[in-house]
C-alpha cells in the first residue's frame, strides 16, 4: 500500500527584469552650407541659360538664396524635363534647394542633372544629402558613393555616408565610413562621438575603450562618454566597472548644466544603473536610485519590477523598505492605475506572507483582488494562506477563478490538485493533474505524477 505520494507542486515562475539598454545620445548630421565658392556649375550652362548669370551672380553677392531659387523655379518650372534646361543649371537649383532645406524640391533637381550627365559626381554628392534629409537612408549611402567613385574629393563625404550608414543600422559599415573621416579630421571632436557611437552599435567595445581613454583624458566631465564606457563595459559583461561609469554619470548631472550632458536625465539610464546595482552591487543604493525614480520620474512600473525582482530573490526587508517609501509617497504623486495599485497591494502581501503575518497578507491580497479581480498571482497567493488556514473550501473557489486566467493556470490546476490529494480526493486531483499536463504537455513532472496519481487511483477502486 503507498502510505504518501510525492506530489511536485509548479509554482510561479522566476521573476525578472525588462531588458533595459543604456540610451546614447545620437550624432547629429550637419551639413556645410552653401557659399558662392561652392557653388560651381559643371557642366557649363547652355547658351538659352545665358541670360540668367547676371541674376544670379548678383543674388549671391548679396546671399539672397531664397528669392534666386523662387526666380529660377519659376522661370524653368515647365522646362524640368526639356532637354533645354542644362545638368549644370539643374544642379545649381538643386544646391539652391538643398540650402534652402527643400529636399524633395532638390532631389527632383539632381536626378535630372543626373539624367542629363550620367557621370556628374557632385549631383549625386547633392542627391545624397537631400536623401539623408529626408530620411531615404539606403538611397542616400547609394548616391554618395556614386559621388566618390566619380571622383568628388570632399572629405565631408565619409561623415555622410557614415551618418547614412547609422541610420540604415549598418553599423559596421559605418565605423568604416567614420574612421576613414577622421583621417581628414583626426581632432573633430563630434566626429569622435559618432564614431563612438558607431562602435557601441556594432558591438566593438574594445575599440570603444580605447577612443573613450583619450576623449575621457581631454573630458572628464562629458556625461555622454560614461555613458558609453559603461555600455562598452556592459558588452564585456564587466558589471561592476559599468556600475562604476554610470554612477560617474549620474553624478555628473548635479555639477553639469552642458545640455550635452543631461542624456542621463532619460529614465531608462536610471533603472538600469538601479538594475545592475541590485543584481551585481549594492542593493541599498538601487532602492536609493528607485526612490529617485518613483520621486521624480513618477514611473511606478518600473519600481513595481524591482520589487517583485527582490522578493524573488529572498531578499524580503529590502523589498519591504521599497514599498514602505513607495507607499508613503503615492499621496504626493499622480493616481495610479488600478492594474497598479492591484500589484502593489499584491507584492505588501507577499511582504506580509514571508513575515509570517498572514492576517495582514490576506487584508493585502484581497485588497489586490479588489483593484483588479483578475490577479491570478494574487489569487493563487491568498488560495494558499486559505489552505494554511484550514479553510479549504475558499481555497478552491479562488484556485478555480485562478485556473481561467492563461498567466497562472499551470500554477492554479497543480495547487488545485495537491489540494484535492491532502483532502483524500484522489480521483478529482487526477482529473485537475490530467487538465495540467494538457496545458504543458511538455512538463516530464506533471507527466510523472499523472502515471503516479493513476495508479493510486487504480489501487483504491480495486
Amino acid at each position: 500500500m503507498i502510505k504518501y505520494l510525492a506530489f511536485i507542486v509548479l509554482l510561479i515562475s522566476n521573476t525578472s527584469f525588462a531588458q533595459l539598454h543604456i540610451t546614447l545620445t545620437q550624432p547629429a548630421l550637419l551639413l556645410t552650407q552653401i557659399s558662392a565658392h561652392d557653388i560651381g556649375v559643371k557642366p557649363e550652362l547652355n547658351e538659352q541659360e545665358q541670360q540668367y548669370k547676371e541674376l544670379i551672380n548678383s543674388h549671391l553677392q548679396a546671399k539672397n538664396y531664397r528669392a534666386l531659387l523662387a526666380k529660377l523655379t519659376a522661370s524653368l518650372q515647365h522646362k524640368l524635363d526639356d532637354s533645354s534646361v542644362s545638368a549644370a543649371m539643374a544642379y545649381f537649383i538643386g544646391q539652391l534647394a538643398l540650402q534652402q532645406q527643400k529636399y524633395q524640391l532638390a532631389t527632383d533637381y539632381f536626378n535630372q542633372a543626373i539624367k542629363k550627365h550620367a557621370s556628374y559626381g557632385q549631383a549625386f554628392h547633392g542627391l545624397g544629402l537631400a536623401q539623408l534629409q529626408l530620411k531615404q537612408h539606403k538611397k542616400a549611402t547609394d548616391s554618395l558613393s556614386n559621388a566618390m567613385k566619380l571622383g568628388v574629393r570632399d572629405h565631408q563625404l565619409f561623415s555622410y555616408l557614415g551618418y547614412g550608414y547609422l541610420q540604415a543600422n549598418n553599423f559596421h559599415s559605418a565605423v568604416v565610413a567614420y574612421q576613414q573621416a577622421k583621417l581628414f579630421n583626426p581632432d573633430d571632436k563630434q566626429l569622435n562621438q559618432a564614431l563612438l557611437y558607431a562602435y557601441s552599435h556594432a558591438g566593438q567595445s574594445e575599440a570603444a575603450l580605447s577612443l573613450l581613454t583619450q576623449m575621457l583624458t581631454e573630458q572628464p566631465n562629458e556625461q555622454a562618454l560614461w555613458l558609453h564606457r559603461a555600455n562598452a563595459l556592459l558588452q564585456k559583461k564587466q558589471y561592476l566597472h559599468a556600475i562604476a561609469s554610470l554612477e560617474t554619470a549620474l553624478r555628473l548631472e548635479k555639477v553639469s548644466v552642458n545640455s550635452s550632458n543631461q542624456a542621463f536625465n532619460n529614465i531608462e539610464n536610471i533603472a538600469l544603473t538601479a538594475q545592475l546595482q541590485m543584481q551585481h552591487g549594492s542593493v541599498e543604493r538601487a532602492i536609493q536610485l528607485y526612490e529617485k525614480i518613483w520621486r521624480s520620474h513618477q514611473n511606478p512600473n518600473l519600481v513595481i519590477e524591482a520589487a517583485e525582482f527582490l522578493l524573488s530573490s529572498g531578499n524580503v526587508k529590502p523589498t519591504s523598505k521599497l514599498l514602505k517609501k513607495m507607499n508613503k509617497k503615492l499621496s504626493k504623486i499622480q493616481q495610479l492605475t488600478m492594474l497598479q495599485q492591484s500589484q502593489l497591494a499584491y507584492l505588501n502581501g507577499k511582504v506580509y506572507q514571508q513575515q509570517s503575518k498572514n492576517n495582514a497578507a490576506v487584508k493585502a491580497y484581497e485588497q489586490a483582488l479588489a483593484f483588479n479581480s483578475v490577479n491570478g498571482h494574487a489569487l493563487l497567493a491568498l488560495a494558499q494562506i486559505k489552505r494554511v488556514q484550514g479553510k479549504s473550501h475558499q481555497a478552491q473557489m479562488l484556485l478555480l477563478r485562478a485556473s481561467t486566467l492563461d498567466s497562472v493556470m499551470l500554477a492554479a490546476l497543480t495547487e488545485h490538485a495537491d489540494l484535492m490529494m491532502s483532502l483524500g480526493r484522489y480521483t478529482k486531483a487526477l482529473e485537475y493533474l490530467q487538465q495540467a499536463l494538457l496545458h504543458a504537455p511538455q512538463e516530464q513532472t506533471i507527466f510523472e505524477n499523472v502515471k503516479i496519481l493513476q495508479r493510486l487511483v487504480n489501487q483504491r477502486e480495486s
